[in-house]
């Protein structure tokens, strides 16, 4: 169930927090969500790594579900999705002033 609550947290702050973090990328949800770098699987991906590592390293406090910290979980997910969202922006660039 530990891995269930790290694909269920990835997921959703993926979701919510990725466009959030890509204002500029257009106007709709949509555009937010894939006109980056290595688009939403790359973001995905880096969520779900985030979720985990909160999950796993930030200790046993706050809201545990199935052996899980959900809060240090959503804040895992945040900071490397955040950390994952500066490196595509930055590579957006390099690769549009080509």
């Amino acid at each position: 169930m530990f891995w269930l609550m790290v694909l269920i947290v990835g997921l959703i702050s993926s979701l919510v927090f990725h466009p959030l973090f890509n204002t500029k990328a257009g106007e709709g949800y949509w555009d937010k969500l894939n006109k980056i770098w290595g688009t939403y699987w790359a973001a995905l991906i880096a969520h779900l790594v985030g979720a985990w590592l909160g999950g796993a390293y930030l200790g046993k406090w706050g809201w545990m579900l199935y052996d899980y910290n959900v809060i240090s979980g959503f804040i895992g997910a945040i900071v490397i999705g955040y950390i994952w969202y500066l490196i595509a922006k930055s590579q957006t660039k390099q690769e549009a002033s080509k």
